[in-house]
């Protein structure tokens, strides 16, 4: 599996969960996918740009299903 990443820009969030809930709706709508589950690897803050880089394992889709799908 290929590794991918998102640029989340959130204006104002104490909260990293809701980092993770964004990255993960994100990357789902990134791929086409509703109910997969995506797992995010990490998460980084860049304090220069204000923004959150988040890295994780871009699933591999073939014919409108997912690899390991039957």
């Amino acid at each position: 599996m290929p590794y991918s990443a998102l640029v989340i820009h959130v204006e104002k969030s104490k909260d990293l969960g809701d980092v993770l809930a964004i990255a993960r709706a994100e990357a789902k709508k990134k791929h086409g996918l509703k109910h997969e589950r995506i797992d995010i690897l990490d998460i980084v803050y860049v304090p220069r740009l204000e923004v959150y880089v988040a890295l994780y394992k871009a699933p591999e889709v073939r014919g409108g299903r997912m690899k390991n799908e039957k």
